[in-house]
C-alpha cells in the first residue's frame, strides 16, 4: 500500500452491499467491546469470530497502490477514501482458513477478485507486506522492516484484492492474512505495545472507495498568466486535469486552456515550454515518463483545438524532479502535480 496514513475521519463511506451468512464471519458487536477506540467495521463487512480491531485509520482522499506482481515492482494505483482496519484474530485458526472466510464474504457482497498472491508465491519477503499493511511505517518507502516491534510474518501469507461497482462508486479492497512470528507490536500511535503469539493470524484489511473531488481551483485568466511571464518568466498552472497515471486531457481542463490559447493569440511572439511535473509516488522513470506524456497532451489540445502554431510550443517532462512544496503528505503532492508554463 502506498499511502501513509493519519488519524482522519473517513469522509465517504461506501454503501451496504447485501451480505450472505458465513460460518465463522461474526457482526461487529461480538468484538466490539476489545476494538481500539473509535474503530469499527467496514460498512456492510463482517469480520472473523472473536476477532477485535487492533489499529484503525482513514484518510479522506489519498492514493493507493495496489501490488500486481508479488513484490510491488508492477502495480496499479487507485484514489479515494481509504479505511484501514487491522484485526488480530484467536489462535485456533490457521491463515489460510481466515483468508477463505474473508474470500466467501468479499465474493457474497459483489465483489469480483482482480489479483492473488498464494503463500508460494511471494517473491518479495513476506515481512516487506506485513509492514505495508500493519505497522503504519512510512509505506511508500519502507525502509525498516524491524520497525515497531519486529512484527513479521510466520506462515502461510495470503494476499488479494478485489474490486466492486455500486451505483456508479468504485470500491476496491486489499486483504492480507498472515500468521505473525510472534511479537510485541506497537505502531506509531500505540500507546501500550499489542501483545502478539507466535502463529496468531493478523488480517491487515484495506478499502479504497472512489470519491468526486470538488474543483476548488480558480481560472487563471490569460491577463494573469501574462503577468506572471512578464514579472517571473513561469508559471504553475492546476487547471489542467488528468486522471491517476494518464496523459489524455480531461474535458475540465477546457477553461484554463481557453485562456492560456487567448494569451498565445494575442501576443503572437510569445513562444512557452509547456511543463509536466509530477509528486514522487511511482518509480522516476516512469514519473519521467508521465508528465512528458502530459506535457505533450497539452500541446497537441493546444495545436488541434486551438490552431497554435506548434512551433511556438515546447513539451518537457520532470517527473518528480522540481517540487514546489515536500512529497509527505497529499496537499503536498497534489502542488506537485502540476502544469507549468515557462516562457522561452
Amino acid at each position: 500500500m502506498h499511502v501513509a496514513f493519519q488519524s482522519w475521519q473517513l469522509g465517504l463511506e461506501m454503501k451496504p452491499f447485501r451480505l450472505l451468512a458465513f460460518a465463522a464471519l461474526a457482526c461487529a458487536s461480538a468484538a466490539q467491546a476489545q476494538d481500539v477506540p473509535g474503530s469499527k467495521d467496514f460498512t456492510g463487512f463482517k469480520r472473523y469470530a472473536g476477532s477485535r480491531i487492533v489499529h484503525y485509520s482513514a484518510s479522506n482522499y489519498a492514493d493507493y497502490k495496489l501490488d500486481r506482481d508479488g513484490e510491488w515492482g508492477k502495480s496499479e494505483t487507485v484514489e479515494g477514501a481509504v479505511t484501514r482496519i487491522v484485526y488480530l484474530v484467536p489462535q485456533t485458526p490457521a491463515p489460510l482458513e481466515v483468508f477463505r472466510n474473508y474470500e466467501q464474504m468479499l465474493a457474497d457482497a459483489g465483489y469480483q477478485q482482480t489479483f492473488e498472491l498464494k503463500s508460494d508465491a511471494f517473491t518479495a519477503s513476506p515481512d516487506y507486506f506485513f509492514v505495508r499493511f500493519f505497522e503504519d511505517a512510512e509505506v511508500r518507502n519502507p525502509s525498516n522492516l524491524d520497525a515497531y516491534g519486529q512484527c513479521g510474518v510466520g506462515t502461510t501469507p495470503e494476499y488479494a484484492t478485489y474490486k466492486s461497482s455500486s451505483n456508479g462508486q468504485d470500491a476496491t479492497v486489499a486483504l492480507f492474512v498472515s500468521g505473525s512470528n510472534g511479537c510485541k507490536w506497537g505502531a506509531p500511535d500505540f500507546k501500550t505495545p499489542i501483545a502478539v503469539a507466535k502463529g496468531q493470524v493478523v488480517v491487515g484489511l484495506d478499502v479504497v472507495v472512489s470519491k468526486g473531488v470538488e474543483n476548488k481551483m480558480v481560472v487563471v485568466k490569460a491577463a494573469d498568466i501574462a503577468d506572471a511571464l512578464a514579472t517571473k518568466g513561469v508559471v504553475d498552472l492546476y487547471g489542467v486535469y488528468f486522471d491517476t497515471d494518464k496523459t489524455d486531457v480531461k474535458p475540465e481542463s477546457m477553461a484554463t486552456l481557453d485562456e492560456i490559447a487567448s494569451l498565445l493569440k494575442i501576443d503572437r511572439s510569445l513562444k512557452l515550454e509547456i511543463s509536466g511535473h509530477t509528486d514522487n509516488t511511482g518509480t522516476r522513470d516512469h514519473n519521467m515518463k508521465l508528465s512528458q506524456g502530459r506535457a505533450q497532451a497539452v500541446v497537441g489540445v493546444l495545436v488541434a483545438k486551438y490552431g497554435i502554431d506548434p512551433k511556438r510550443l515546447i513539451a518537457k517532462g520532470y517527473g518528480d524532479t522540481k517540487p514546489v512544496a515536500p512529497n509527505d503528505n497529499d496537499v503536498d503532492k497534489a502542488k506537485n502535480r502540476r502544469v507549468e508554463l515557462r516562457k522561452i
